[in-house]
């Protein structure tokens, strides 16, 4: 029996939910293992995020190409409709963590081989887990429908911007006391700076989950630290 118009309606919501979560599980997988790979310098896994992102970039496609038939289908209730439309941009959001995910083990691949100090790693590595925890907890917080928990991401893209200019302080102050250090410092400070990046992507789905549920945007400005970073520089010797 063919499907009417009024349940291709009905369902395209539910439909391009699903796909959504297919999605928003392979990114969160992808950053994991991304950082995983620049942990234990494991190239093995970072050619393995690298080889899929294509797969997240199809997911993407997919989406739109759904939340485009559920438009064309017919009307929606409004709060069906907000959430259809918002998963296009969610679905963009996504797909720039994977980008970004992709872009840190190419650099990772690098590092890897010139194997940096285990002090600088670290810090790069504790910035990794904090972005991947406000990936997943904004994740959370879409699929519970939460307000609360999107609106504590949104606030603690600070803690991630606080963390990423004292990274970018140790790194520069690491090459200028050390300039064998440049090569690896330069793939590390574009490393924390995609981390950081992935903060930002995490804030914007916070306020796609406050318009799909109200209608509106944070009343507020999103909160933002310095993000120009600066470093003392090095005494003159007369």
């Amino acid at each position: 029996m063919a499907t009417n118009l009024k349940d291709m309606t009905q369902n395209a919501p539910r439909a391009i939910e699903i796909e959504f979560a297919q999605l928003a599980a392979l990114v969160e997988n992808q950053l994991n293992d991304a950082i995983t790979a620049l942990e234990r310098r494991d190239i093995a896994i970072a050619e393995r995020v690298i080889r899929g992102d294509a797969k997240i970039d199809a997911l993407d496609r997919a989406i739109d190409e759904k939340v485009l038939a559920a438009l064309k289908a017919g009307p929606m209730p409004d709060r069906a409709l907000r959430q259809a439309v918002s998963y296009m941009k969610l679905g963009g959001e996504l797909e720039r963590v994977g980008d970004l995910a992709k872009n840190v083990s190419k650099r990772t691949i690098v590092v890897s081989r010139e194997r940096p100090a285990q002090s600088l790693l670290a810090g790069v590595v504790r910035m990794g887990r904090a972005s991947l925890r406000q990936l997943s907890d904004i994740l959370s917080a879409l699929q519970a429908a939460n307000l609360n928990a999107a609106k504590a991401v949104w606030r603690g893209d600070t803690d991630l911007d606080e963390l990423y200019n004292s990274l970018y302080r140790d790194l520069m102050s690491a090459m200028m006391a050390d300039p064998t250090l440049v090569p690896t410092g330069s793939h590390l400070l574009f490393i924390v700076k995609n981390f950081e990046r992935i903060g930002d992507h995490a804030t914007n789905i916070a306020e796609a989950v406050h318009f799909v549920e109200t209608g509106s945007l944070f009343a507020e400005s999103r909160p933002k630290v310095e993000e120009t970073p600066t470093i003392a520089s090095k005494p003159q010797v007369g």
